[in-house]
């Protein structure tokens, strides 16, 4: 039987992609992602997590999906962020399925859930799955849990690789802008950086989440210093 686990990477950050991966495995084969030190990405260094995403490539099935900020953007232009998460979810895990071909089988899959109610997360993953589920006939588990990635070994490796995957792509931004700082909206440095590119450019940055109140107030700020001169 397969077990998949479902996690994100950089859900809050202001700065960057949304990256969403399902990990796969053969239930009888769980316990070696125990024996590799798979556990919470955020309890992991940058450099271990480089490492386990090389192993746990080799020893599952991984799909990835790579929300970068200005598709962020547009979505969150109709929907919210949680409704995005979930169609990403469903995608990956759609993917999956589709990928190995999976028919006429019983399956489990345990999911990170971002919102506040995690039943609700489940469920509206169900439903996002339903046509996949009558069409191949599949037996499906599905679990949605808060923390998920602290309990279940497959939401484990889903998580690191996502935050790994992540990781280089902020590295390579880093290449391109300078120091960026972490990303998040708390950060001085990713505020600052914020504001020096918008001073110089006369814009946010294309790796920018427009919608989030950091670059609401940095675009609202400019408006009325523009107001004060005129």
């Amino acid at each position: 039987m397969i077990v998949i686990g479902i996690d994100e990477a950089g859900r809050g950050p202001v700065l960057g992609p949304m990256v969403v991966c399902a990990f796969a495995i053969e239930k009888d084969k769980e316990e070696e992602l125990k024996k590799l030190g798979v556990r919470d990405s955020k309890e992991l260094t940058k450099n271990k997590r480089a490492y386990l995403k090389k192993l746990l490539e080799d020893l599952g099935y991984v799909e990835k999906l790579i929300l970068e900020a200005e598709k962020i953007n547009q979505l969150m232009s109709t929907i919210n962020l949680n409704e995005i998460e979930i169609n990403a979810f469903s995608k990956v895990a759609e993917n999956l399925i589709e990928k190995l071909g999976i028919k006429d089988e019983k399956i489990e899959i345990y999911l990170d859930a971002c919102s506040t109610n995690a039943k609700k997360f489940e469920n509206d993953f169900k439903e996002k799955l339903d046509n996949i589920i009558k069409e191949r006939n599949l037996n499906v588990k599905i679990i949605a849990e808060h923390k998920a990635d602290a309990k279940y070994s497959v939401v484990s490796a889903a998580s690191i690789i996502a935050k790994a995957e992540r990781d280089e792509i902020i590295d390579n931004y880093k290449k391109i802008y300078g120091d960026i700082g972490s990303g998040y909206p708390s950060d001085p440095k990713t505020i600052k950086f914020l504001e020096n590119y918008f001073k110089k450019h006369k814009k946010l940055p294309d790796i920018a989440r427009t919608h989030w109140k950091t670059c609401k107030r940095i675009l609202e700020k400019s408006k009325q210093t523009k107001l004060i001169i005129e």
